[in-house]
């Protein structure tokens, strides 16, 4: 009956928007408001928001305070980690809330929330007050699925910055001038190519790690973190900018993300016997996509191999989008299937094989098998070679129409690299 109810009323519709919010309240009443007794630090943006989300609760734990994570990966309390396998970026109401309520019993005194524009939309943040809100990035043609068009998706995310006494803003981004006419409060910004309040400079990527010139008001710091890309560095100046005024130094900053662990499934590094490195990653958007593999084309001495294969549940111009860049930075393409969902695999990989222009076997090969495509990567490549394994990160099972099979990227190119002599 649900189902049948779903597949009638259409998803913004105001009667099942009213049926969220409603939802929401009594979440927020049955649990008791915890969030009124802590501090809470929302991340929304395009992309980067589990990896700016896990930098701040790193840098926050690192220095010594009690804090909780909701994010669209895990969930950290002080007391244990949790995996997300929901899927969700943000978690329904009631998950949202219960998990607030242990955080609070565990006497954390922050909680960073991953937030996405569906939650902001459906009011699954309700009796949440928010006191800092981040921004990571706006690209276009992102959730049109479900937003009519760029500017309603953008207006959505603007309510999350309305009233919220501290607000971080990305000044390198299109949107920024947008989101400053709601942010009437303290706003930080942060920037990797602009004069800002929180700033990088004399950047330097390798394949292991950044470094970079950090630069905060009129203090300056070299900084090391684990992790690849400009991308990320876009990622750590936010988290950077989310901690401001909470007490913790430069010198802090700069121990706690030289031990930065890195995120399960972004651009996870698994080393084979022989040197070869292959990445898992959770890229799939096009905007994701291309700054992954711009950057990576940059640090790899030998060939970029990209697995890849489209997500379901998106408009056919998304996956033209991924075909395009795939086309221009990936050496060679292995296109295959992700989580197809209820979409027919066959036209997800028609309508991405219609935008690269190469025959089979000219550094493309098509092979559905995720299994088998993984394996014929690693197969080809040597260890001056980059693999990424894309668009499903720390996934645990992969969802074939009405089948759901486990499969975990990360435990196959392990079983594979296990089985290389």
């Amino acid at each position: 009956m649900l189902n049948l109810l779903r597949k009638l009323i259409p998803e913004r519709s105001w009667l099942r928007l009213s049926y969220h919010k409603l939802s929401a309240m009594v979440a927020a009443v049955y649990f008791g408001f915890p969030a009124r007794k802590m501090k809470i630090i929302a991340v929304t943006g395009t992309s980067g928001k589990s990896t700016t989300c896990e930098l701040i609760y790193h840098l926050l734990q690192s220095s010594g305070k009690k804090v909780g994570m909701i994010s669209g990966i895990q969930f950290h309390l002080p007391s244990k980690t949790l995996p997300n396998e929901s899927l969700r970026t943000t978690m329904r109401s009631w998950t949202t809330q219960k998990l607030l309520r242990q955080m609070r019993r565990e006497a954390c005194e922050f909680v960073v929330i991953e937030v996405s524009s569906h939650a902001i939309d459906q009011h699954r943040l309700w009796g949440i007050p928010v006191d800092r809100a981040v921004l990571t990035n706006m690209a276009q043609g992102e959730h049109l699925d479900y937003h009519d068009n760029f500017a309603e998706y953008v207006q959505t995310k603007i309510k999350l910055f309305r009233g919220v006494p501290f607000t971080v803003l990305n000044l390198d981004d299109t949107q920024y001038e947008v989101f400053t006419k709601v942010c009437k409060e303290r706003l930080i910004t942060y920037s990797r190519t602009k004069t800002a309040d929180v700033m990088a400079k004399d950047i330097k990527l390798t394949a292991g790690k950044m470094g970079f010139g950090l630069q905060v008001g009129t203090e300056n710091i070299e900084i090391n973190v684990p992790l690849i890309g400009e991308h990320n560095l876009e990622n750590v100046l936010a988290a950077i900018a989310g901690v401001q005024e909470l007490g913790i130094s430069l010198g802090d900053i700069r121990s706690a993300l030289a031990s930065f662990p890195g995120v399960p499934g972004r651009l996870e590094q698994i080393r084979g016997q022989d040197g070869l490195v292959v990445l898992v990653d959770h890229t799939y958007k096009p905007p994701a996509l291309q700054a992954v593999l711009t950057t990576l084309k940059e640090i790899t001495a030998g060939r970029l191999i990209v697995v890849w294969g489209g997500t379901g549940s998106r408009l056919p111009s998304f996956w033209s989008e991924a075909g395009k860049i795939l086309q221009e930075l990936a050496d060679e393409i292995v296109l295959t299937t992700d989580d197809p969902y209820k979409d027919d695999p066959k036209k997800i990989v028609a309508t991405v094989r219609h935008e690269i222009k190469r025959a089979e076997g000219d550094h493309f090969f098509e092979i559905p098998d995720r299994y088998e495509a993984i394996r014929y990567a690693i197969f080809i490549a040597n260890k001056e070679d980059t693999v990424l394994v894309a668009g499903r990160g720390c996934e645990q099972e992969q969802t074939i129409g009405k089948k759901v099979i486990p499969f975990d990227d990360r435990e196959v190119v392990r079983e594979i690299l296990g089985n290389i002599v």
